[in-house]
């Protein structure tokens, strides 16, 4: 009686996702998506989606859940809910068909779930019908017909989904015996599906009615209906449901005309072969041999079975060949990975170096200002001590000049080689940094100078040179000099000395007035 019922109510009973078989092309350029690198979650749930509907009644059915599994992780904060509820729905469906039916009510249940904490009515009533495929199937029809109501009561406008419940319920009605509201809840979807030529579900509700009246041994009304149920599978143009019917058919027509069974059986083994309909083929062959060993033709019997072993073996084969396929896959992904943790360590190195220098650069800038500070201190010291002793002072300057302007000038030099060797770098921060910190050594520099000069010229000491020089581009050097410090407080520098023009001075002398 399992058998029956997977045939002809499986497609009403499971949540409703139609097969979808757009052959192998369309399923490797799918994968394909996921071969990326980086892929959003959303395209990896909306991906996974479509590869379920590709590997539906397929030989490859067996990698829905791996794919199922990847989009519902790919959404563990449920921003795509529908997607992942229709995700949930391919794995419950895939497992009650495989027959484990502890694993498809795990996934109806988790379904529920997410439907109740979206308060989402639609995916809740969804997951119950889940639900009560699977307690019909564990002959627990009294639990099933609990599910269905409460499905129906919270399916709101969901014409379709009312309409498998109707279904489904009379389906369950069937088993417990309760035949008098069967028929109500059939012609129900009758009505609904003849006024939209949903033809394949007409057909499928044909089938069960059928099934109602060969409960109550009515004979005419079955046959009545497995024609109604056939005409309706051909008018949809549905070659898996047609073979359905005709399975159907010869299973009720064993005991009674083996004969005409076995030409069923046959027509719906055709069938299966130009729908490439693998379960419905290995279903035929084998009631075929049944049949045929029952009759006696052991040879037919075992030709049959012959197939039967081949196409169990192929599908074995095929089964291994993409699960090697999906190995190499998941190889090619795990080098992939070890090679961005390895441009992720060389990055990581690369940022170590660049810190160490910022540290370098921080610790020059530092010596930088502590001996611009210095500079200062001494300077007013000086300015104090040069009313009490003119000698002292004299010495005290002659000490800076050598114990402070050298050494810096050996940082200045330094400052210079990092500049060029920044200068010749692809990173534009690191020139912009390295030219920033030696303008501003030069400038600390030329105040040094200044102030030394400044000293010679209170002791009457400062050296007189002059010479004729073009005064424009000396008078544009000492502006370019001073232009950061004129900026920060606010000064605006122009030179409108005329071009061409010369004059006679002291470099040192008029550099430290135009400064000043």
């Amino acid at each position: 009686m399992r058998f029956l019922k997977i045939i002809v109510i499986g497609l009403v009973l499971c949540i409703g996702y139609p097969s979808n078989v757009q052959g192998q092309k369309t399923l490797d350029s799918l994968l394909a998506i996921l071969d990326h690198e980086v892929v959003p979650d959303s395209i990896v749930v909306r991906t996974s989606l479509e590869i379920c509907k590709v590997l539906v009644n397929t030989d490859n059915e067996f990698l829905i859940p791996e794919y199922a599994q990847k989009g519902i992780q790919a959404d563990p904060l449920n921003k795509d809910i529908y997607r992942k509820s229709e995700l949930l729905g391919f794995l419950g469906n895939y497992y009650w068909r495989q027959g484990k039916l502890g694993e498809a009510g795990e996934q109806f249940n988790q379904m529920r779930l997410l439907g109740e904490t979206e308060h989402n009515d639609q995916i809740t009533s969804t997951s119950l019908n889940g639900l009560g495929t699977v307690y019909y199937l564990m002959n627990e029809y009294e639990v099933a017909e609990k599910y269905y109501r409460e499905g129906l009561s919270l399916s709101g406008t969901d014409t379709l989904l009312k309409i498998r419940f109707y279904s489904n319920i009379a389906n369950t009605y069937v088993m417990l015996n309760k035949m008098d509201s069967v028929l109500l809840y059939y012609n129900r979807s009758i009505d609904y599906h003849l006024s939209h030529q949903n033809y394949r579900y007409l057909s499928i509700v044909y089938s069960n009615i059928a099934l109602a009246y060969e409960k109550l041994h009515n004979g005419l009304e079955t046959r009545k209906n497995i024609d109604l149920a056939l005409e309706a599978a051909v008018e949809s143009k549905d070659s898996y449901q047609i073979g359905a019917i005709y399975q159907m058919m010869g299973y009720m027509s064993t005991d009674l005309h083996p004969s005409i069974a076995e030409n069923c059986y046959k027509q719906a083994l055709l069938l299966a072969r130009q729908s490439k309909s693998t379960d419905q083929e290995i279903q035929s062959l084998d009631r075929l041999a049944e049949l045929s060993k029952k009759n006696g033709n052991y040879k037919t019997a075992f030709n049959y079975l012959s197939e039967l072993k081949g196409l169990r073996d192929t599908l074995i084969l095929k089964e291994k060949a993409s699960r090697i396929s999906q190995m190499e896959a998941d190889h090619k992904t795990q080098v992939q990975k070890l090679e961005d943790m390895k441009n992720n360590q060389e990055a990581r190195l690369k940022e170590v170096k660049d810190q160490t220098r910022d540290r370098v650069l921080t610790i020059i800038l530092g010596l930088g200002f502590i001996t611009l500070l210095i500079l200062i201190l001494t300077g007013i010291q000086t300015y104090r001590l040069r009313m009490k002793i003119t000698q002292s002072k004299e010495r005290f300057w002659s000490m800076i000049a050598h114990d402070v302007r050298n050494p810096f000038g050996g940082i200045l030099g330094l400052s210079g080689i990092l500049n060029e060797e920044a200068q010749q770098s692809g990173d534009p921060l690191r020139r912009k940094q390295m030219a920033s910190l030696h303008k501003s050594l030069n400038q600390v520099y030329d105040l040094l100078e200044n102030l030394l000069q400044w000293s010679q010229s209170e002791t009457g000491k400062i050296a007189y040179h002059p010479g004729i020089q073009l005064l424009s581009p000396f008078v544009q050097d000492v502006i370019e000099l001073n232009r950061e410090f004129a900026r920060q407080k606010g000064i605006r520098l122009e030179n409108q000395i005329q071009s061409g023009l010369s004059a006679r001075f002291d470099s040192n002398m008029l550099q430290t007035v135009i400064r000043n």
